[in-house]
């Protein structure tokens, strides 16, 4: 798969989560946040978050242009719990992506002790729940919405070093994708 580098979003490129997301399709939008959400409230979830980046991480999927494709955002209460919430842009969808996505959000959510969470989605969403089940997240479905309830397992040494090689592999790409535009400047 050509798109498989998931790297954590930089503060300053928070403006791309707000145009990936007014970027998906209806469906996404509606799988995404349960509605198809117009590019106004779009607008003002984006506003909050690209204030508060630090109750709001973003880790991200890009293609060779530099865009977002495909989002794990990780939305942490001040009770120190976590909600997840994923999204793909219709073109990229079925790819593994999701997959990606999710097994690093866990990774990092383990290594920052942030063991407790949940996450929302349609109980038609098929794709989430198979990756729920895949990494053993419990659902429960009620009123035609599934709510995921997160118990992470605490991190082990093994945890950590496959973060510390995530984060490395995320940098290498990040440069690697951003390294010849900045030759070609010259």
């Amino acid at each position: 798969m050509p798109y498989s580098t998931v790297r954590r979003v930089l503060d300053n490129e928070y403006p791309k989560y707000r145009k990936h997301l007014k970027a998906l399709d209806r469906d996404s939008k509606t799988l995404r946040f349960a509605n198809p959400l117009s590019d106004e409230v779009i607008d003002s979830l984006c506003d909050k978050w690209e204030k508060d980046h630090e109750h709001n991480i973003l880790f991200a999927i890009e293609n060779d242009d530099l865009e977002l494709i495909a989002v794990a955002h990780i939305a942490i209460d001040e009770k120190h719990d976590m909600e997840l919430a994923f999204s793909v842009l219709k073109g990229y969808q079925g790819q593994g992506m999701g997959n990606h996505l999710m097994k690093r959000a866990i990774q990092w959510c383990r290594t920052h002790n942030f063991l407790e969470g949940s996450m929302v989605c349609l109980s038609t969403n098929s794709v989430i729940k198979h990756l729920c089940t895949k990494y053993g997240i419990h659902m429960a479905s009620e009123y035609g919405e599934t709510l995921a309830d997160i118990h992470l397992d605490h991190p082990s040494l093994n945890t950590y070093v496959e973060e510390a090689t995530s984060s490395n592999l995320a940098i290498m790409d990040y440069w690697g994708k951003r390294m010849p535009r900045m030759l070609a400047f010259k």
